[in-house]
């Protein structure tokens, strides 16, 4: 009995310490993605305005529709991998939240 007490507190104080890590290298990864995209989209806008490109968004959208059903698959098969060590999710999502607002 105590060790499987032990065991889901070690899981859960491990999840919470991956969740903090976790939060701290996608906030600043999201900071970094954030300012490449700007400078993308600055870039794209000064080409299209001297027309360097043009953009046929109807050929996008006819492209990228095939991407929706795998889509949802990912995301079915996400919540399969989230929800099987519960304990570690909880811990981790705990972990996350309080150092996404910490960071």
């Amino acid at each position: 009995m105590f060790e499987l007490v032990l065991s889901g507190t070690v899981s859960l104080l491990l999840g919470i310490l991956v969740g903090w890590l976790a939060a701290i290298v996608i906030k600043h990864a999201a900071k970094a993605l954030g300012c490449l995209l700007a400078i993308l989209f600055v870039l794209l806008q000064v080409l299209a305005y001297y027309g360097v490109v043009h953009w046929n968004w109807t050929e996008f959208i006819e492209q990228i529709r095939p991407l929706d059903d795998v889509a949802a698959g990912a995301w079915q098969d996400l919540v399969k991998v989230v929800t099987y060590n519960i304990s570690f999710t909880v811990g981790s999502l705990v972990g996350f939240i309080v150092s996404f607002r910490r960071s």
